[in-house]
Parts: C-alpha cells; sequence; structure tokens
C-alpha cells in the first residue's frame, strides 16, 4: 500500500487545508506559509480560530489579505476538536488536510497527496512519515510511524499516524461524521481509528516525509498530560474493548519526574484519582495490577 514519488498526473481537483488556532500567533505564520507556498496551487486554506488574543488576527488578516485562498473566522469553542468541525462543514475541496498552526506541511506534500489519490482512486485516507522539530524547525526525530497493512490492534501501544501528514477524501469525514467535541487532545487518535475500522482497506501510505509536528512548551502534547493519557485509555478501551496498562503507567513515570507535581495536590492523590476515573478501560487483572504498582510507588498509601 506504499506509494513511492509518484509522477504528476493531470487532474487538478481542489485541496481543503483546515487549521485550528488559538494564540498560536509565534508560529501560525510559518505554517501558513507552508501550506501557501506549496508547489500544488488549487487549494484553500480555512483558519477556525477560537477566540485568540494574541496578534493571530493581526497576522491572518495581512496574510488572507496578501492570498485569497486564506480565509478565516474567530469564535469562542471547546476546543480543537470544534473549531476543526466547524473548518470542514465549510471546506469546499474534494481533499482534505489538517494542519494545526504550529505544525508544518514539507515541500511538495499537497502534490504527494494528490498524486497518490489520482493513482489509487480506491484510497479515502491517506499518510506518510512525519518528523518532530523544536521550536526553532530543528528535527528532533523521526515520528515513530507505521504502514497501514496491519491489524488494527496495533493502535493500542499507541497512535503511528502523525496526523499533519494524513489527507483524506472529502467523503471520509461526511460518512464517519464530526470529530468527537468531548475529547479534547485524542480527537484525532479517535478520528483515525474510527477510520481504520470503517476503511482499512482503502487507507494508503506515501512513503515520504510530508509534515513536521512541533513540539514546544505550550502545545497539548506538554501542557495536557493528563489529559492526553487518561483519553489515550479511553479511546483504545472504546474501540478495543480495554486497554493495556502501559498507557498509565507512562503516566505515572512522568508524574513522578515532574517537579513541581502537576496541577495541585499530593502525587499520590493525583494518580488514584486518575486511575479511578479509567478503571473500567482495563482487564480487571490489569488493574489489580496497576493498583500494586500504585501502593509499592507511593510511601504515603495507608493501605500498605
Amino acid at each position: 500500500m506504499s506509494q513511492k514519488k509518484l509522477g504528476r498526473v493531470p487532474s487538478r481537483p481542489l485541496v481543503s487545508i483546515v487549521m485550528p488556532t488559538l494564540n498560536q500567533g509565534r508560529f501560525i505564520k510559518q505554517s501558513i506559509e507552508s501550506v501557501l507556498t506549496q508547489d500544488y496551487s488549487e487549494l484553500e486554506l480555512v483558519v477556525a480560530d477560537g477566540g485568540s488574543s494574541d496578534n493571530t488576527h493581526g497576522l491572518l488578516t495581512d496574510m488572507s489579505t496578501a492570498d485569497p485562498r486564506l480565509r478565516w473566522s474567530s469564535q469562542r469553542d471547546t476546543g480543537p476538536a470544534e473549531a476543526l468541525n466547524r473548518a470542514l462543514r465549510g471546506v469546499q475541496g474534494t481533499i482534505v488536510g489538517w494542519l494545526n498552526s504550529d505544525d508544518l506541511y514539507t515541500p511538495g506534500a499537497i502534490q504527494s497527496a494528490v498524486n497518490a489519490f489520482a493513482a489509487q482512486p480506491d484510497w479515502i485516507m491517506t499518510y506518510g512519515h512525519g518528523e518532530h522539530v523544536d521550536e526553532e524547525g530543528t528535527v528532533l526525530a523521526p515520528y515513530p510511524t507505521l504502514r497501514p497493512d496491519g491489524p488494527i490492534e496495533r493502535f493500542s501501544n499507541g497512535c503511528f499516524i502523525c496526523q499533519p501528514t494524513v489527507f483524506f477524501q472529502r467523503s471520509m469525514y461526511l460518512l464517519l461524521g464530526a470529530l468527537d467535541n468531548n475529547l479534547k487532545a485524542s480527537f484525532d487518535f479517535d478520528y483515525w481509528l474510527r477510520a481504520f475500522r470503517a476503511f482499512q482497506d482503502r487507507i494508503g501510505f506515501i512513503d515520504a516525509v510530508q509534515a513536521q509536528s512541533r513540539l514546544h512548551d505550550a502545545c497539548i502534547t506538554k501542557t495536557a498530560r493528563r489529559t492526553v493519557a487518561l483519553e489515550g485509555v479511553r479511546v483504545v478501551a472504546r474501540h478495543m474493548g480495554t486497554a493495556p496498562t502501559h498507557w498509565f503507567v507512562t503516566y505515572i513515570e512522568e508524574l513522578l519526574h515532574q517537579a513541581p507535581p502537576e496541577g495541585d495536590g499530593h502525587i499520590e492523590e493525583q494518580l488514584r484519582t486518575a486511575l479511578d476515573e479509567v478503571k473500567d478501560c482495563f482487564e480487571p487483572n490489569d488493574l489489580r495490577a496497576l493498583q500494586e504498582q500504585l501502593r509499592y510507588i507511593l510511601p504515603n498509601d495507608g493501605n500498605r
């Protein structure tokens, strides 16, 4: 299912890129430029702002005036999933890409996606390799990506799709429906699982680096570790029946190494409260093992 260096094809469909944003004025200009400077010009960029209070609006005004392919709106929302759904409802293209306002497309990424869909008309979604970059754009490491031709159970070990590398037919959104607004961090992970369950034999792969995912102090991955961990557990259990314990063990290890502790209260209270919230997602034996692990590592546990 891989697709390597496809030649150009005559079809020139409109590609819609959706971009949720909130107070990303530091990065959004570069993200937008990575879209508008692509060698594929038949595109629109739809930015859904959640009510930014930094310089985002000024940048969007200037850039949309300079290039009418960019259009944007701003209104308060409950999070990125709601912003994305708002943007997706307004797209006009037949192919959709989703780029966060701190991430970057690599040169030629959109053309590669268009070529891939033209060469494989049965594909409804495709993704490729991604890279983690830092605040300055320096490559940190490749994203741990797996190809789609394997069992869906591999998602139990973690999300192997780098979100900004994904392009999908607009029909996929119409068939799957909206992203889950109740999820604040793992809505993309949930959406890929939904896509794999519905269309696994129609998901393709572009064997090239398609995008760069930026890691910085204000990104969701770093600022909402509790939400990321617990939602990951719930999403896996939702689709697989139960979740492996490593999702919670990783959170334990991160929290124990964190200083100061995340949020208010003691680490013991945070961990026990978190485990109580997702205890129904684990097999009974796995849950007992986690509870025993907490009793062992937390010295203030009165039940020891």
